[in-house]
């Protein structure tokens, strides 16, 4: 009997941790260089995915930044207003905010989270690309979960030139070979597999979230910042990412010079 009491308890303990470990966060830094020919002075995007259920709060930010992209599935089905409304204002306060649909958002009505999001300020990519900072060589492109929309892709790379520095937006990473493949593009960032969520070591149903950079492209995977299912996680912490963005080094010298005069 013993045994058992202690396996009952080592579970619990171990659901206990993992259900601490849901309700954390871990901030990630990045420097990343864009290819492409925009010069630009380097700034700062917080992008933060799949809050899901979960409620921020401003203690959870200290980083001054120039703008917020939130991935997608920032609610799911039974959020309240109210909650959704103070995240919003605590990340809309930090700079401006850009927002892509995720594949669990319409769950609390399509309108009514547009509505949310539009009362706050935020900007939402609706397969569509807009200038930052106002420049037109630099585009942050954003599309809708793929799965709910046609030829989303090919409509936010509609104003895209082949030399523009691009920032890539998915809620979803399984598009990013095909945008590769097709598109000038720079950045990519997505969320949506969680890490995983529950993993151990390198098992898990999803890889762990990763930043790359291959052929001058770096792509960013994120664990996410809620869970979804289970509010438990293991082997794949709950993050956000703070990542300061330069131009390409040629183009670096030129942009802090035009700043400097």
């Amino acid at each position: 009997m013993k045994w058992i009491l202690r396996i009952g308890l080592a579970g619990l303990a171990l659901l206990a941790w993992m259900f601490r470990s849901a309700h954390s966060q871990q901030k990630e830094t990045a420097v990343i260089h864009l290819s492409g020919n925009a010069e630009f002075p380097p700034f700062k995007l917080l992008f933060i995915s799949d809050v899901h259920r979960r409620t921020l709060r401003q203690e959870m930010f200290s980083d001054q930044v120039d703008l917020v992209v939130i991935g997608g599935d920032f609610v799911e089905r039974g959020v309240p207003d109210r909650r959704i409304r103070e995240n919003l204002r605590i990340l809309s306060e930090l700079g401006p905010v850009y927002y892509v649909f995720g594949n669990n958002d319409r769950e609390i009505g399509e309108i009514r989270l547009r509505g949310l999001l539009e009362e706050q300020g935020a900007v939402i990519l609706d397969d569509e690309s807009v200038e930052l900072f106002g420049n037109p060589k630099l585009k942050l492109t954003g599309i809708d979960y793929f799965a709910f929309r046609e030829h989303s892709i090919e409509n936010a790379f509609s104003t895209v030139s082949k030399d523009d520095a691009v920032i890539f937006i998915s809620h979803t990473p399984f598009v990013f070979k095909h945008v590769k493949q097709h598109y000038p593009v720079s950045l990519m960032i997505a969320g949506h597999t969680h890490g995983g969520q529950i993993r151990f070591g390198p098992f898990g149903i999803f890889n762990h979230g990763s930043l790359t950079v291959s052929d001058g492209i770096t792509e960013l995977i994120s664990n996410g910042f809620g869970t979804t299912s289970l509010p438990l996680r293991f082997g794949a912490k709950a993050q956000y990412h703070v990542l300061e963005i330069h131009p390409a080094p040629e183009k670096q010298h030129l942009a802090q010079s035009s700043t400097i005069g």
